[in-house]
């Protein structure tokens, strides 16, 4: 892991973090709405059915600190709010004409206006939805209840609650305020913690990278001599097999210390990348055409099947890197006088398409979804072809930083790598 990677790590903690904390504070933010919403909604619905009970009009305390409408369910209004209410009512007999208008209470709103809001909410008072589950209209700034007598009397109520909406928006926009102020101070909080917690990882992975190259190279002094005393003990006494047993171990010590510096150079390359617009199919033509004397050389057969003017963001010498990754691999695994086919296309600007597959009849079974962990082998008829499971590895890393895939499958006797890349 690099440093490019690991902040591409932080960026994705801070997005996940702000997206979760706007989630958790915008449901705060609609719960305590739809509380007062509510409260709203009850404590009028409490007030209207008082006044059409008491016949259109609220009942007068006896004190200033009676309640009225005391119930099991409810604690009553307070002798202030009988005061303070702005209410009026109508009453209509079986024929629909006014027989009693209250609207004493009511300055705004006379006589004529208040038996037009009451034909209103008696018309539409069946047939809006939410009247029907809460048994409560509204009209304007007015909440509103009906009543139906069993001689098809009616008798309407409404609420003037115009103060206490303005509260409630009041609210709403105090609680938008707070939330917004809210998710600023943690993005700041966030970006500052996150920055000191990635810092020491950004270092420890510059010392591994370190340590890797300078083992590697501490690794091939040893090496070099293991292999000269050897060459030098063969030319005293003759070959044995505990002089080749001892050359193929320092080979598979030597093809281990150049793979990790494949390694800590793919990293390297990671972090100094040169990001511009690539010609993939002449970066991958290029890629393939040392393999051509291979191929004639094992009697193997490499088919091309490239797309034209390929084009895509990206560094040349990732995709350079990832291509040669996986025909090596593919030469190395493929059927004795097998094929190799390389493939490159674009299913819509900006996203390339890269298969390499190779002959393999005896792949069937084989574990594809591990091919790519480091160092792994499942392959052991092909033990002596020199692979270490690092090519793979680097080759997933490639298509992770370009926002792909690659995967791995076996159809029709052929081992294929697809890898999918989107412009950096």
């Amino acid at each position: 892991m690099n440093a490019a990677t690991i902040s591409a790590l932080r960026r994705k903690f801070i997005i996940i973090s702000m997206f979760s904390f706007f989630l958790v504070i915008s449901f705060t933010g609609g719960m305590i709405a739809l509380a007062s919403q509510w409260t709203l909604r009850m404590q009028a619905g409490y007030a209207l059915e008082l006044i059409l009970e008491n016949n259109g009009t609220l009942p007068e305390p006896t004190s200033d600190t009676e309640r009225v409408g005391v119930t099991d369910g409810f604690e009553g209004l307070t002798s202030e709010f009988v005061y303070g209410a702005r209410y009026f009512s109508v009453a209509f007999d079986k024929s629909g004409k006014p027989t009693n208008i209250e609207v004493g209470h009511m300055r705004s709103v006379g006589e004529k206006r208040a038996v037009e809001y009451a034909k209103e909410a008696v018309e539409a008072y069946d047939k809006q939805l939410a009247t029907k589950l809460l048994n409560l209209g509204m009209a304007d700034t007015y909440f509103y209840k009906v009543k139906s007598f069993e001689d098809g009397s009616k008798l309407v109520a409404f609420l003037d609650c115009s103060f206490q909406m303005q509260v409630n928006r009041g609210v709403m926009w105090n609680t938008v305020f707070i939330c917004v102020v809210g998710l600023a101070g943690c993005f700041l909080l966030v970006l500052l913690l996150s920055s000191n917690a990635v810092r020491p990882e950004i270092e420890n992975a510059r010392k591994q990278k370190q340590f890797i190259t300078n083992a590697s190279h501490e690794l091939k002094t040893p090496l070099a001599v293991i292999r000269a005393n050897t060459e030098v003990i063969e030319m005293l006494q003759g070959e044995s097999e505990w002089t080749q047993s001892t050359r193929s171990q320092v080979d598979r010590m030597d093809g281990l210390v150049q793979n990790l510096v494949m390694i800590a150079r793919a990293e390297e390359r990671e972090d100094r990348a040169q990001m511009g617009d690539i010609d993939v199919t002449r970066v991958v033509s290029d890629s393939v055409e040392p393999f051509r004397a291979l191929a004639q050389q094992e009697h193997k057969e490499l088919v091309c099947e490239m797309e034209e003017e390929v084009h895509m963001v990206a560094d040349a010498s990732a995709i350079q890197q990832l291509c040669t990754l996986l025909v090596d691999n593919a030469f190395k695994y493929c059927d004795p006088e097998g094929k190799v086919v390389v493939e490159i296309s674009s299913p819509r600007k900006g996203r390339v398409t890269l298969i390499v597959s190779n002959s393999f009849a005896d792949g069937k079974d084989m574990h594809y979804e591990r091919f790519f962990e480091r160092f792994y082998r499942d392959d052991e008829a092909h033990s002596d072809e020199g692979g270490y499971g690092i090519g793979l590895s680097v080759a997933e890393s490639i298509c992770d930083r370009y926002r792909g895939s690659i995967k791995a499958s076996w159809k029709a006797g052929m081992v294929v790598f697809t890898c999918q890349l989107r412009s950096a």
